[in-house]
């Protein structure tokens, strides 16, 4: 198994002087760093995984590089505050009068992965068609 991770680009980056990305991340604040290992399921894992091996084939203006950055962390934070939450809906026993509380939650978390998957989706278009204007597409994918 691969292990990444992905530091966030809007946050302010250490000045003491490290030496390897991975004692970075290990001496970063928690909130600062998505890690491989943040993703216990494997199917969530390998999600995240792509979007990132994608992401970092990414060229072109750095402005838009940088959007797109900043929705792949925001995703990649969203889809590792979810875990609890699938992990409870998935283990959950289905019973009378639950459906209720199940219905919402299930929506929300829907409407994320359809999000997600757009967004990798277009990731994926604009790593085998490296053009400005798909970049600029992915860049303004909310």
């Amino acid at each position: 198994m691969t292990f990444w991770w992905m530091w966030n680009p809007a946050g302010t980056v250490p000045v003491r002087r490290f030496r390897s990305e991975e004692s970075l991340a290990r001496s970063a604040p928690e909130g600062q760093v998505v890690t491989s290992d943040d993703f216990t399921c494997f199917e969530q894992r390998r999600r995240a995984t792509a979007m990132r091996s994608d992401f970092l084939r990414v060229t072109g203006d750095p402005v838009q590089v940088a959007l797109v950055e900043q929705r792949l962390w925001t995703l990649l934070i969203t889809l590792r505050r979810a875990q609890p939450l699938r992990d409870a809906l998935a283990t959950a026993i289905p019973k009378a009068g639950r459906a209720a509380l199940v219905a919402e939650p299930s929506r929300e978390l829907a409407e994320f992965d359809r999000r997600f998957d757009q967004f990798a989706a277009a990731l994926n278009v604009l790593v085998t068609d490296p053009s400005p204007e798909q970049l600029r597409h992915t860049a303004a994918l909310d």
